[in-house]
């Protein structure tokens, strides 16, 4: 019992902070897409001989489905949000506007250092945080942004 509290005490500031800052939230949840991301590109690329930019859309995909079920759920529960429909309008938009930004980037980057392994994981590191400024831009501001109550 003495265990839980300690590990209560531990993790109630992270929380609290969690909670007061959505970009952290967003930081937080765009972190575990992006592990999801990056082993799926990494899996079907290396593992299974895909084409870079096919695994690359795979991935993209993966994450970006994990992504949006964490900001819903998790990073901007507590504001009211558009319906789900007009809200998933939105998230097709903005991730289609990002997906150009992100894989457009892996595209020029493979292009110019090469596709050994080591070189496609910094240009798809670099597509998603190109990707991901596009993307906290449109969800905070757009997508998932403070409606009156």
């Amino acid at each position: 019992m003495k265990v839980n509290q300690a590990v209560l005490k531990l993790i109630s500031p992270m929380s609290k902070a969690l909670k007061r800052s959505s970009l952290l939230a967003f930081l937080l949840v765009g972190g575990c897409s992006f592990i999801v991301d990056i082993s799926v590109f990494l899996t079907l690329s290396v593992y299974a001989e895909w084409q870079p930019m096919l695994a690359r859309v795979c991935g993209f995909c993966v994450g970006l489905i994990l992504t949006w079920i964490g900001n819903r759920l998790f990073t901007f529960r507590h504001r009211k949000q558009l319906n789900t429909l007009l809200q998933l309008r939105w998230v097709v938009i903005i991730a289609a506007i990002s997906a150009g930004v992100n894989l457009s980037s892996f595209y020029l980057i493979t292009q110019i250092l090469g596709k050994q392994p080591l070189f496609m994981l910094v240009s798809v590191a670099i597509g998603v945080l190109l990707g991901l400024v596009v993307n906290w831009l449109g969800s905070n501001l757009i997508t998932y942004k403070s409606l009156p109550a």
